[in-house]
């Protein structure tokens, strides 16, 4: 005995399919890591490459301003080299204002305790007095010229290290726009094929996106199908009949075939701007209830030239974040 074999398909529109089918890619390795290409070789071939054609003189992008640059970090070597020397011969100095200190004291003890001394000890005296005159104003003006010296080098260690920083935010900031420029291109790729899918819906001829494109884009297609008679639907017209099979979420069927059918069909709309807004709310829901977004609607449209200016769109956006934006339209009548 036969059995009855019942088979049924399962039809998953985009949003749902997107939920049970796992559609994405899988890698056998792992992806590498976006890497910043800005390196110090890559910075170094460069100015190789260009270095006969970067401008000598300017405030930016020339050698002058290279120059500047480096020198806030060169210079820290060069200001502590200098300041050696300084710190030597300010040891220096004071070794001989030791030397001179310890000879005036043997003569002047020499004197205390009652002894004599000679016309030439006594003018080694006056001039070890001055000697050392001379070299504490040495001195002090040496260490002046250290504290300044050391003050520069502060400066200049602290703008490198401000440079340092700024540089390395700088390269951190530049690898975050690259990843997001990456993120940015994927979803504008994904959203470009979304806009694609829908256009070619308004495209494929004899279906209800065909249809309302038409009627949407051009009124002849409206005066064709809905003709009045003595300002009455023409319901005997086969146009009028073609035309309620064609844009049916304009009609409603009563079910009345009384009178030949006069009363069977009632018309939602009373004008061409009246039809065009319940086209747009028509094929725009049936879109968002497919699973597409505001954005890639509207880009659809938009890629259509916007059914011949006839229609304009905007992206309603919500402050409450768990909303999702919405498509707005707007007839040009």
């Amino acid at each position: 005995m036969a059995r009855k074999v019942e088979i049924k398909k399962t039809v998953f529109n985009r949003k749902e399919f997107d939920g049970v089918i796992d559609s994405k890619f899988r890698f056998f390795v792992e992806p590498e890591p976006v890497t910043d290409p800005d390196t110090v070789q890559e910075l170094f071939r460069l100015y190789d490459k260009l270095y006969a054609l970067i401008p000598i003189e300017g405030e930016e992008q020339t050698h002058q301003y290279l120059v500047e640059r480096s020198s806030e970090l060169y210079k820290i070597d060069v200001q502590l080299e200098s300041i050696q020397p300084l710190l030597d011969e300010i040891a220096s100095l004071r070794t001989q204002n030791l030397e001179g200190n310890r000879r005036i004291l043997e003569l002047e003890m020499q004197l205390a305790n009652g002894g004599e001394i000679n016309f030439s000890d006594g003018e080694q005296m006056a001039l070890l007095r001055t000697q050392l005159d001379t070299a504490n104003q040495a001195i002090a003006s040496l260490e002046t010229a250290n504290t300044l010296a050391n003050q520069a080098t502060t400066q200049a260690q602290s703008a490198a290290t401000a440079a340092a920083e700024a540089a390395a935010t700088a390269a951190q900031a530049a690898t975050e726009q690259a990843s997001t420029q990456q993120a940015a291109t994927a979803n504008a790729s994904a959203n470009g094929k979304y806009v694609k899918e829908v256009v070619d819906l308004f495209n494929k001829k004899n279906t209800e996106y065909y249809h309302a494109k038409r009627l949407l884009s051009e009124s002849k297609y409206y005066n064709n199908a809905f003709r009045r008679r003595n300002n009455n639907w023409n319901y005997g017209y086969h146009g009028f009949l073609n035309g309620v099979q064609k844009y049916s979420w304009l009609v409603e069927d009563t079910g009345d075939r009384s009178y030949q059918g006069k009363y069977r069909f009632r018309m939602l709309f009373d004008n061409l701007d009246d039809a065009r807004r319940l086209t747009m709310a028509y094929i725009t829901t049936n879109l968002e209830t497919a699973g597409y977004k505001a954005d890639e609607i509207i880009g659809a449209v938009e890629s259509l030239g916007n059914f011949r200016g006839n229609v304009r769109m905007r992206l309603i956006e919500y402050r409450d974040s768990e909303k999702d934006p919405k498509a707005g339209y707007n007839i040009v009548t």
